[in-house]
């Protein structure tokens, strides 16, 4: 049963990210010196835009695959994990549950955080923060930079009354303890998130403090935030606080909702900016997992899951369905948490984000962070040799699936395809297969290869595939990767191996 399949069971979810996975944050910034701000690029995330979540990467990592491969390969945008101060400790989620607004965690200082944005900004990658912004801390753990708290003091930045917890019992925005009913609105924005201390966000003081920290981070050259529950924000405060922050190249920053629902529960924040398709991943687990039984009622149901695709971000696994559990692909599926990145990035529906983390131990222990140093903070990113979606990751090790060259080749692969729509889907003998425009992909999803004459929108002509020779799949007349003829009437002859697929376009034609 998916985590996203009914509305009991994304309660649970909501209360375990809560308790997890805290959402919070405190300002203020260091005055330490950073180097000159290289500008946000000036382009918008659209459908046809390739993000990911670089989830734990540290901020020196980043630096250099920003430079090295992620702007080199196309990637637009990425996420970066919260960079503010959080609790001790070596589990990942600490990092949201935040104790100050300063840029200084296990990810890294404010002096890298700075380096590492100027860098993916001239690499043309803006970068996304998750922003934890809607409550602080439960935890007693002292602060990763030595900042003094408690549950509801963080001084020189909330005091007391700032929680709704310690408000008066005669203000109406007055909730003591925790949510009960994820169903109510007044106790979903008001009440406490599995015991984190709710901030008070419709006091004026909050907000000011909330958009400080934000354009602050605005200041260092990011582009815009991932907010993390914002469902539990509110719509309401959280515009007030969107309406209080600095342009990026003129406009608002790109905002990204996070509320945990359908496209009914997401609409109101796509106001704002935009939301994500919670139901996408189980989509994907269920055309890919399961040999592509049902595909044409999952396909069928893309549209209904993603909603408005112009303001819904869609991704086959995140950090939240990674480590709570099977309710989504992961990089343990292997070939099948290929298959379905490749489908996403295939897909014109909504705006693909990859998500990209660390080797995890799924049998005991799912909360443990990247290793560190003796100071705490976490060493640099290490990837596979040769990083492929049948790689063996060693537990801390990262994932690196933004290196694999599939993936390269479906960036590319989604450039070219641009806005144009699916056409021709055709599903028969269990293979899947479209064109978008004057790129064309095919999908077998069993576990038996097979041999199909299909047909494509290509001219007549020998092409190279991007899946098996990358990005750039023809060199000095000769393809990279597995070569295929297109007969004059568009007709391929194609081999698939188990779960793989072939994508074709009109860059990468040989003759």
């Amino acid at each position: 049963m998916s985590l996203f399949s009914s509305k009991k069971v994304v309660r649970g979810f909501a209360v375990l990210g809560a308790v997890v996975a805290v959402v919070a944050a405190t300002i203020q910034p260091s005055v330490a010196a950073t180097p000159t701000v290289v500008p946000v690029p000036n382009k918008t995330i659209t459908t046809k835009s390739v993000g990911a979540q670089m989830f734990m990467w540290p901020w020196v990592s980043l630096k250099s695959e920003c430079t090295n491969v992620l702007g080199p390969e196309g990637v637009d945008w990425i996420m970066v994990s919260p960079p503010q101060e959080d609790i001790s400790g070596s589990q990942w989620w600490t990092h949201y549950q935040p104790v100050s607004y300063k840029i200084d965690s296990q990810l890294g200082t404010r002096q890298q955080f700075a380096e590492m944005v100027s860098a993916c900004n001239k690499a043309g990658v803006q970068i996304i923060v998750d922003a934890v912004i809607n409550h602080m801390t439960n935890s007693r753990e002292p602060a990763f930079a030595g900042t003094k708290y408690s549950k509801y003091i963080y001084p020189g930045l909330y005091d007391y009354q700032d929680f709704h917890n310690n408000l008066d019992p005669s203000d109406p925005n007055y909730c003591e303890g925790q949510i009960q009913n994820y169903d109510a609105p007044f106790e979903t924005t008001h009440c406490e998130l599995g015991g984190l201390a709710d901030l008070a966000t419709e006091k004026p003081n909050v907000r000011e403090a909330i958009a400080g920290y934000l354009n602050d981070l605005e200041s260092l050259g990011v582009a815009g935030f991932r907010v993390d529950a914002a469902k539990h924000f509110g719509i309401t405060d959280l515009t007030a606080v969107y309406n209080m922050l600095n342009p990026v190249n003129g406009k608002p920053p790109y905002f990204l909702s996070e509320t945990i629902g359908d496209p009914t529960t997401n609409l109101p924040f796509t106001t704002i900016g935009d939301v994500f398709a919670w139901d996408y991943p189980e989509q994907m687990k269920t055309i890919f997992a399961e040999g592509m039984t049902g595909i044409g009622r999952a396909t069928e149901m893309r549209q209904q899951a993603i909603g408005a695709a112009d303001k819904t971000v869609i991704m086959v696994s995140n950090h939240d369905t990674e480590h709570h559990g099977p309710s989504a692909l992961t990089y343990l599926s292997k070939k099948t948490f290929e298959l379905a990145n490749i489908f996403m990035l295939a897909d014109p529906l909504g705006k693909p984000m990859l998500y990209t983390g660390y080797g995890i131990d799924m049998s005991t222990n799912m909360d443990e962070g990247p290793p560190a140093n003796g100071k705490g903070y976490y060493l640099p990113a290490t990837c596979p040799k040769a990083p492929s979606a049948t790689a063996k990751v060693a537990i801390g090790k990262f994932v690196c699936i933004q290196r694999w060259t599939s993936l390269k080749g479906m960036i590319q692969w989604h450039d070219e395809a641009g806005d144009a729509p699916m056409s021709n889907p055709v599903w028969a003998n269990k293979v899947l297969s479209f064109n978008r425009g004057t790129a064309f992909i095919a999908f077998n999803a069993t576990n038996l290869a097979t041999k199909q004459s299909l047909k494509t929108n290509l001219p007549k002509g020998v092409y190279c595939d991007v899946i098996t020779g990358g990005a750039k799949a023809k060199s000095k007349g000769k393809c990279l990767g597995t070569s295929v003829t297109v007969a004059a009437d568009g007709t391929a002859k194609v081999a698939l191996g188990a779960t793989t697929a072939i994508a074709l376009d009109a860059t990468n034609k040989l003759k």
